[in-house]
């Protein structure tokens, strides 16, 4: 059995005074013995099966001792948690004196914790702002309709005019800079739309004119912001050739059109459920920019003192988020911090600040869930267990971390901030208060779950 009793300190720290009987520490001080003896080569006895006496004079007591502790302070603090309303926001400071620790005998230690700050919450309704919904207008429309027909597009071989912008030409060419190659500078067949100006500045302008197999020579520059630095800058020879050349050819806005896309049979039918999507995306992000200020409002209005562990785990945090962007576009960290002229310092400075107000930004509205008596149920939980776990994929690790304390803290936390945020808008609103069951849309704060 464990007992536990708590006591506030300063700085947002709770102390934990765990005992354990002596049933407890038997058990540890057996699994400790087994543990040992299982990895340790005992001339004479199989591993494993060395019995206590020799374990403690091959060994040496001090090292079944510093294992039996390990495991009643990861175990014991655990129970205790189970048994008290804290959530940890870091590990503990454990103080415990080896020389009392004895089988056969209760055992008594403390746990320091750092919790989440007291929140001093300011206004958080009454709003001196609501809801813009933009207005969807027919040019609107239009642009949608003319990005379908360019979506439905054929492209016609061209031979008997020169190229000319909104052509798709092929091209090849080698370029140089005072006379020598530079790398990335050739290429075989670069497909180019003309006008989309996928090429640095003035290469496609050069291009149109020119006729199929026909070939010239023309100089522009890299800009001065250009992604390569050692290119930024630099006056560059091109010798280009136009290999093929294609026009666009784009359906007339008619009723074949029309059913080639959608279920409905004239322009105005699809029109009509154009304006209507686009309606209703404006709402939606309409509501998700009024819930980004409703937060930002209740943040602002609220004081809180944030702890230094809150901010350092928030930056780490930030720090892969950056990683894993980078590295869909194939770009390491260290490539990355050599292009901005950064060192691994400076990147957690400048994250500082975005990560304090991320962290201010969950307390708050940790605190003001509390106040309106919002939180999530236990099956609300399981569901977006497997729901992460169904995006993410089904790795054992991230499933170890969701089921695991403070995997469920991160989704209650998701949940009941999602479910809050909802809350806030439907009141400011006047509209229904939403179901038990918070919303499918992704929250507004909350970030994917860490996978360590």
């Amino acid at each position: 059995m464990v007992t536990v009793s708590t006591r506030p300190e300063p700085g947002s720290k709770v102390v934990l005074e765990i005992g354990v009987e002596p049933a407890e520490v038997n058990r540890h001080f057996a699994a400790a013995y087994r543990h040992v003896a299982e990895r340790t080569r005992v001339p004479g006895f199989r591993p494993g099966k060395a019995p206590r006496h020799v374990i403690d004079r091959f060994v040496g007591h001090a090292s079944v001792l510093t294992e039996a502790i390990d495991h009643l302070i990861s175990d014991s603090y655990d129970r205790a948690l189970d048994q008290i309303d804290l959530i940890p926001i870091d590990q503990p400071q454990v103080d415990i004196d080896p020389a009392d620790i004895r089988e056969g005998s209760p055992a008594r230690f403390t746990a320091t914790v750092s919790v989440r700050p007291e929140v001093q919450l300011g206004a958080y309704t009454g709003y001196p702002f609501g809801l813009e919904i933009p207005s969807v207008d027919d040019g609107q429309v239009d642009e949608v309709l003319n990005d379908l027909r360019a979506q439905q597009a054929t492209l016609r071989p061209i031979d008997e005019r020169p190229a000319q912008m909104g052509d798709v030409a092929a091209v090849r060419y080698t370029g140089t800079i005072d006379g020598e190659p530079f790398e990335g500078g050739s290429s075989d067949r670069m497909p180019l739309v003309l006008g989309e100006d996928r090429m640095i500045p003035g290469f496609e302008e050069q291009v149109a004119g020119m006729r199929i197999g026909e070939e010239k020579g023309f100089e522009v520059s890299f800009p001065d912001d250009y992604r390569v630095e050692r290119l930024r800058g630099k006056r560059a020879h091109f010798q280009v050739t136009l290999v093929d050349l294609r026009e666009r050819i784009v359906p007339e806005l008619d009723a074949a059109f029309v059913k080639s896309v959608s279920e409905v049979d004239t322009v105005e039918a699809l029109g009509a459920e154009i304006a209507d999507a686009l309606r209703r995306r404006a709402q939606e992000e309409a509501r998700h920019q009024f819930a980004d200020r409703i937060i930002e409002f209740a943040a602002a209005n609220a004081t809180v003192e944030l702890p230094e562990v809150m901010v350092a785990n928030e930056i780490e945090i930030m720090r892969d988020e950056l990683a894993n962007r980078l590295a869909q576009q194939q770009i390491g960290m260290p490539q990355y911090l050599e292009l901005m002229k950064q060192t691994p310092e400076e990147l957690a400075t400048e994250l500082r600040e975005p990560a304090s107000r991320r962290v201010k930004t969950l307390l708050v509205l940790s605190a003001i869930a509390e106040r309106e008596g919002i939180d999530a149920t236990e099956a609300q939980i399981a569901d977006e267990t497997e729901r992460q776990l169904a995006r993410y994929g089904d790795q054992a690790r991230l499933r170890e971390y969701l089921t695991s304390r403070r995997g469920r803290s991160y989704l209650r936390m998701t949940l009941r901030n999602r479910t809050l945020v909802e809350t806030l808008i439907d009141r400011a609103l006047g509209t229904a208060a939403p179901s038990a069951e918070p919303p499918d849309p992704e929250p507004t704060v909350a970030t994917a779950p860490p996978t360590e």
